[in-house]
């Protein structure tokens, strides 16, 4: 009986034949079934339960399959890959190192020892650790080969900064902090300037969410711009790069120049940057300035070109361009333009005591007043003692007599037949049309309209803008256009603070975009008013010192 359930066994038994390595060792379900001395190496399976076969020898991969037992025996071919041994010098204590090999996902613990062997022919694994960018590596090791890795993971909070060429230097927020490659942190800064000698300034200011960031380095041509008088702004395209004298890098290519100072006239320049060209030049500045400084201002409100600007506006910085004003005190209400030389050089004006008489006729009539002349619109200022007197405007065909008080315009109609028409806007030189008719710009205060509805029409920078306006006998109507227009503004001021149209700033340098059109810059003692239409440089310190 004994022998037949032996013979019974033997009958049953599934054969393996295994063709491995000499020397392998064989482990079914992790029972050792045997030493490969020959190929094929046939181990017997005593029941007809499926496992898993498992095949080691030293210096090679280990080879693991899943065993089905159908019919009476297989054969299996193990394939072994001859190791290499990779050591880590890793700025971590532990690390996880992931790596695919024969269909199969592997995710081992760096040891200790920081030694870690796999498969030659990996070409590629993963080092992972929380809190830790992950770090692909590319392989190309050789069977039984030793190789060190140095690897450098770096935390998600941080980024590393290259550069090409390298050594270059990193300022944070101002502040040299290295060379390249070097790592910061991502928060509590607002921008980095990488920089070398010879290369334009790289500026970051949003990192990507990767580990590390390559910035690309561009050779500059040096330009050097000089002037009379000295610490003139400089502007390239619209974008504000120093004061004079100034040196510095910059791309090759076409740009338009443009120098700026606060009482000077402005000039623009067409240059081309090339690596053989001269690349310097010297510029001379013509003086021109003329300023309205206003007395008693501290209870009258100020509207300029449209815009409401506050009240006690010190002073008043004329351009090239005429513009309106209109001033305001409870119940008395001051009305005229004001352009350059317009005043016969007139330098401060009491609004207690100024008065504006403001002739208007619907053809071009010569008006005079107080030995002055004028064509309609005519606008003249008359500073008077305290108590309201009868004056005399004169026109080719008859004398009006009007009563004019001080803080007040009068406004005299040569005829009732028609109203007149204010048209303000931010923008400089604008196309303007009334009815689809164009009207120079020059025109453009108290023209004069026929009673009813009009259209106005402004057209700047590719974008038309349209109001209706209705004009009554007698009357003036306003209508404003205001256009999204800024330029760069360098501003410099050395006292601990300043507002600009009403904000407050405490940076001594800053570079700004400002609207266009009439700007009030404030130190909380003076208030001074600057018509913005190009790049321009500020010194604030003298502005507010008379200039």
């Amino acid at each position: 009986m004994l022998l037949l359930l032996i013979f019974g066994t033997f009958l049953f038994a599934y054969e393996v034949n295994i063709i491995a390595l000499s020397g392998s060792e064989v482990y079914f379900d992790s029972k050792f079934m045997g030493t490969v001395t020959e190929t094929p190496f046939t181990i017997e399976i005593p029941d007809d339960k499926p496992g898993y076969l498992k095949i080691i020898k030293p210096g090679y991969s280990n080879f693991i399959t899943h065993v089905e037992l159908l019919g009476i025996e297989s054969q299996i071919t193990a394939e072994q890959v001859p190791l290499a041994k990779l050591i880590f010098d890793i700025n971590v204590d532990s690390a996880n190192i992931k790596y695919s090999f024969l269909n199969q996902n592997y995710n081992i613990l760096l040891p200790t020892s920081n030694e870690v062997d796999i498969p030659y022919n990996i070409e590629k694994l993963i080092i992972e650790k929380d809190g830790f960018f992950a770090k692909e590596l590319d392989l190309e090791l050789k069977p039984f080969d030793r190789e060190n890795l140095s690897v450098t993971l770096i935390p998600i909070d941080e980024i590393l900064i290259e550069s090409n060429p390298s050594q270059a230097n990193v300022f944070v927020d101002g502040k040299l902090i290295g060379k390249t490659p070097i790592t910061v942190k991502r928060s509590n800064f607002n921008i980095i300037l990488v920089e070398k000698e010879g290369y334009l300034v790289k500026t970051l200011k949003n990192l990507p969410q990767d580990e590390r960031i390559v910035v690309e380095l561009e050779k500059g041509i040096e330009l050097f711009v000089d002037s009379e008088p000295k610490d003139v702004g400089v502007f390239l395209d619209n974008e504000y790069v120093g004061s004079t004298p100034i040196r510095g890098l910059f791309p090759t290519g076409t740009y338009n120049l443009t120098l700026s100072k606060l009482g000077y006239e402005s000039k623009d320049l067409m240059i081309e940057l090339t690596q053989n060209g001269l690349n310097e030049y010297y510029v001379e500045l013509n003086p021109s300035l003329n300023t309205i400084s206003f007395l008693n201002s501290e209870n009258y409100e100020f509207n300029i070109d449209g815009k409401y600007l506050g009240k006690k506006i010190d002073k008043i910085i004329l351009d090239d361009l005429p513009h309106f004003v209109r001033i305001i005190s409870g119940k008395n209400s001051l009305e005229f333009p004001i352009y350059r030389d317009f005043y016969d050089g007139t330098e401060s004006i009491d609004l207690n005591k100024l008065s504006t008489v403001n002739v208007y006729s619907p053809h071009n009539t010569l008006v005079s007043f107080l030995g002055k002349a004028q064509k309609t619109p005519a606008f003249f200022l008359y500073n008077m003692l305290n108590n309201p007197q009868f004056v005399n405007v004169r026109t080719l065909n008859r004398t009006y007599r009007a009563l004019v008080e001080p803080s007040n315009s009068v406004d005299i109609y040569t005829e009732s037949s028609f109203g007149s028409l204010f048209i303000t806007t931010n923008v400089k030189d604008p196309l303007v049309y009334i009815n689809g008719q164009y009207l120079n710009s020059k025109e453009c205060f108290g023209y004069p309209l026929k009673p009813g509805v009009h259209t106005v029409e402004v057209r700047k920078f590719n974008e038309i803008q349209q109001q209706k306006v209705t004009i009554s006998s007698g009357e003036k109507s306003f209508v404003h256009f205001e256009f999204d227009s800024r330029v760069p503004v360098k501003v410099d001021f050395t006292g601990e603070k300043y507002t600009i149209n009403g904000e407050k700033y405490t940076n001594t340098k800053k570079a700004f975009y400002l609207p266009t059109g009439p700007t009030l810059f404030s130190n909380g003692e003076a208030s001074v008013v600057l018509f913005i239409h190009e790049p321009m440089y500020i010194d604030l310190d003298k502005l507010f010192r008379g200039l």
